[in-house]
């Protein structure tokens, strides 16, 4: 009888075993996942659960568990199976589980499996900084990667925000940011986007959780906000904090700029005399500011290079100015306090300024006070007017920033406190190419010409940088730029950077043997040689960022076009004239003489921000741009 029962348990236990793997296994298998999360995307969020307890402000231990199904080689990159760490950030559990497609668990990934590399490995002098990450090369798709981790941080200045949907073409089917208060700092919140996306928010006393669930997948989009303003994002700060080990306060931008002006850069910026000899010097005669700010800045790129160095007080202190001034590099922290150094001692205030760098422009929150940024540049006040020095260029001109930190909220670390400004907004204006052509075109469908185009504004930093390229690199960048013209050859370069002026000036000669087409006897070719758009902008079932052209720009083109011997035109195209809300398009051609014809061809783009049903009007708006710049012309043999 007791072995009746004995046997009746063992194999109800197998069942529920049984059934309990079996369930894991169906979790797993990636024919289960919703139609509605695979559509578009190239990897899934199966379930996220991210847990942050903030014990005491010096103690924060993050616990992670994600299971990604990657549906394809484009979503690898996707998992996020990685943690940094440094001297005051311990790993204390990080292990991954691969399955295939139909779940079953085919590779164990522990601590000591998962690759360890310096945070800034190829561009880096010195670092704190090193990562752990997880390399799987997969054998098929889709597969699907477990993973989970625990981290203790003795910082707190840096909580790791929850950005649900990190990537386009990622698609969350769960996941939830948990986080626990058992300081006794206040702590602030910074939420984005959570309607709209239906996250749940559910808070306590010493407690916000934050879950979304069923978020499909999203292309990525042009001209479009940059993610951190489209798509949901909590970002937490505590009022104290501790950063390798050193105690601060930030509930505002004044308390928070103030702390990292007398705890990262007061007592910095002495130099040895013999330099400060040398700088005087150098800019005795100089009368204005803005002469001595520009020597100083030359003296700088003249004397330095960048070095990526991640050391000091949470890699946020800048090398000894003194040091910078010896060994000739730093980074962008040692290199604009060694700036900010060498004009202080000719009695000429500057404010180092923290700063989001990117071609994709971000702002500083003015309303939240974090230790935000990637980059420093250097603020020199200048009456009504501001200098803005990029100090890690070697060749960047003086007083110009680029696309990389133009047109945005920065904050400047002064003595008494964080203040914003808006760095330098170049207009569509000021943002001009004009480029000028004469063309001879030949009865053997040939072409040959001799091109001159100047930039300046946004335009200069857009196309300068191939004067630093070899020619055999410059030519392959024409043949790309106007990869429409079969067969093009660069036969001259001749390249001009006036960085006082801030323009950049190309002369080249190029010909072709097949530009034309013949039918017949007569000859096919597009009088807009050098300036067309072939592309259409994308189409969106449903858009979700707004339109948004961050910069306008002012393209100006004027060709002589001379046309083979014994040839003639009886018929131009009309002039044509587009005024819409996004700009101004002019295209006309005109008759110079029997054998020449100017084609003339402007396009003013006008920066702003549309709502995203906008974007329907924007994107025809160059699809007929770019129909009237294949304009074809007609020559007749006479």
């Amino acid at each position: 009888m007791n072995y009746k029962v004995l046997l009746q348990c063992a194999v109800c236990l197998f069942l529920y075993i049984s059934s309990s793997y079996a369930q894991e296994f169906s979790d797993l298998q990636s024919i289960v996942l919703d139609s509605v999360l695979i559509q578009d995307a190239n990897a899934v969020v199966r379930n996220e659960e991210i847990v942050v307890t903030i014990k005491s402000k010096n103690s924060v231990v993050i616990t992670t568990s994600r299971t990604v199904t990657v549906l394809n080689r484009y979503g690898n990159d996707l998992i996020q199976a990685y943690e940094s760490y440094d001297n005051s950030t311990k790993i204390k559990r990080i292990e991954a589980t691969i399955h295939n497609s139909v779940g079953e668990e085919i590779k164990k990934i522990r601590k000591k499996d998962f690759i360890d590399v310096s945070a800034f490995d190829g561009f880096s002098l010195a670092s704190d900084n090193r990562v752990k990450y997880l390399e799987y090369t997969p054998v098929e798709y889709p597969y699907t990667v477990s993973y989970t981790s625990e981290v203790e941080l003795t910082n707190t200045a840096f909580i790791t925000p929850w950005i649900p949907i990190a990537d386009n073409k990622l698609s969350v089917n769960k996941s939830s940011y948990t986080i626990y208060n058992l300081s006794d700092s206040d702590w602030r919140f910074n939420e984005k986007n959570l309607d709209k996306f239906g996250v749940i928010k559910k808070a306590e006393d010493n407690k916000v959780a934050y879950s979304i669930q069923k978020s499909k997948a999203y292309a990525p989009e042009v001209y479009s906000l940059a993610s951190r303003y489209v798509f949901p994002y909590v970002r937490v700060a505590m009022d104290q904090f501790t950063l390798a080990e050193v105690e601060g306060t930030a509930s505002d931008w004044d308390n928070l700029g103030k702390w990292m002006y007398d705890k990262l850069l007061k007592g910095r910026s002495e130099l040895p005399q013999e330099t400060l000899d040398h700088v005087t010097k150098m800019v005795d005669t100089l009368t204005t500011k803005k002469e001595k700010v520009k020597s100083i800045y030359k003296y700088v790129q003249d004397k330095t290079r960048y070095v990526s160095i991640q050391l000091g007080i949470g890699g946020w202190m800048p090398f000894l100015a003194s040091d910078v001034d010896r060994l000739g590099y730093g980074d962008c922290k040692a290199l604009t306090n060694y700036t900010k150094a060498l004009l202080s001692s000719q009695g000429i205030e500057s404010y180092y300024s923290i700063v989001y760098a990117d071609q994709e422009k971000q702002d500083i929150d003015t309303t939240f006070a974090a230790f935000d940024g990637n980059h420093v540049i250097l603020n020199v006040p200048d009456g009504e007017d501001d200098i803005w020095l990029e100090c890690t260029s070697q060749t960047m001109p003086y007083n110009f920033l680029g696309d990389f930190t133009d047109d945005r909220k920065v904050v400047l670390i002064t003595p008494t406190g964080g203040k914003i400004k808006t760095t330098k907004k170049y207009t569509t204006e000021e943002n001009i190419l004009i480029t000028q052509a004469e063309i001879e075109i030949f009865a053997d469908k040939s072409m040959r010409a001799s091109v001159t185009r100047k930039a300046s504004g946004l335009e200069y930093d857009w196309n300068h940088n191939i004067i630093f390229q070899d020619q055999k690199d410059q030519k392959l960048h024409y043949q790309k730029l106007w990869n429409y013209i079969n067969d093009l050859q660069v036969t001259e370069i001749d390249l001009k950077n006036d960085k006082d002026s801030i323009q950049f000036t190309e002369k080249l000669k190029i010909n072709t043997t097949a530009y034309c087409k013949k039918a017949g006897s007569r000859i096919l070719f597009t009088p807009n040689v050098f300036s067309r758009f072939t592309n259409s902008l994308p189409k969106y079932k449903d858009r979700i960022s707004p339109l948004d052209i961050s910069r306008g720009y002012t393209n100006e083109d004027t060709y002589v076009i001379t046309m083979p011997d014994g040839y003639g035109i009886d018929n131009l195209p009309r002039a044509q004239t587009i005024r819409t809300q996004f700009g101004l398009y002019t295209y006309r051609i005109r008759k110079l003489s029997n054998n020449q014809l100017e084609c003339y061809r402007k396009l003013i783009l006008k920066d702003g921000l549309y709502p995203k049903e906008a974007y329907k009007e924007f994107r025809l708006f160059f699809e007929k741009i770019k129909n009237i710049d294949d304009t074809k012309i007609v020559l007749k043999k006479q």
